[in-house]
């Protein structure tokens, strides 16, 4: 029989970008990346990674790095006169949903293991050529596994939140890590959230479901 603990886990979930200080406990960590183990992914070569950022010297780089992004981006703008609408847009997704990652108890970065060879590459090492778009396949593993990541931590109340944003302003996120082997897509916090979000608009199920 169906059960509704999971739909109200879903409909409960919203990005969270105020936490209080207090970290949750290690296990529950545990317990949210064990979660995502069972995410399916091509060929099952699980290929999703979680880089944990704990050190304070590589936070205080990043933010550095993201700060310098954002400057760079608004002296593009002072040289094309462009409108100061579009510095506006810069400095909201900068301190709306970015630079408050650095406050949360705990911060991810996640991606996709590089190299990491399937059904395709089998094909094109033999000389057939597809449509077949490995990256575009490895993202959607990469968005199921995140999934059960902030729905495992919604059901043991803690709040997060997917940013993708400071990925405009930071660079060259590989070298600034020293990690070459994972292509990066998104950070996430995680914590017990210091806020309740609205719930927000929502498309009806007529605006996204077709039937053929």
């Amino acid at each position: 029989m169906f059960s509704g603990q999971l739909e109200e886990i879903v409909k409960r979930r919203r990005s969270i970008r105020k936490y209080k200080p207090i970290p949750p406990p290690e296990e529950w960590i545990e317990k949210i990346l064990k979660a995502t183990v069972w995410a399916p992914s091509p060929s099952n070569l699980q290929i999703v990674k979680y880089v944990r950022i704990k050190s304070s010297d590589i936070k205080g780089k990043l933010e550095k790095e993201m700060h310098k992004g954002k400057e760079k981006l608004l002296e593009k703008i002072n040289a094309t006169n462009d409108s100061k609408r579009v510095k506006r847009w810069i400095e909201v997704y900068y301190n709306r949903y970015s630079s408050f990652m650095f406050n949360a108890p705990v911060l991810f970065v996640a991606g996709i293991q590089k190299n990491k060879k399937g059904f395709y590459e089998k094909l094109k090492c033999m000389g057939l050529k597809t449509n077949y778009n490995k990256d575009s396949v490895f993202d959607i593993s990469l968005g199921i596994s995140i999934c059960h990541f902030i729905l495992m931590a919604e059901s043991m109340g803690l709040g997060t939140c997917i940013l993708t944003t400071p990925f405009i302003f930071i660079e060259n996120i590989n070298k600034l890590l020293c990690i070459n082997d994972i292509s990066f897509k998104c950070f996430i916090t995680l914590g017990f959230a210091d806020e309740t979000p609205l719930p927000p608009e929502k498309s009806s199920i007529s605006d996204l479901y077709l039937q053929i």
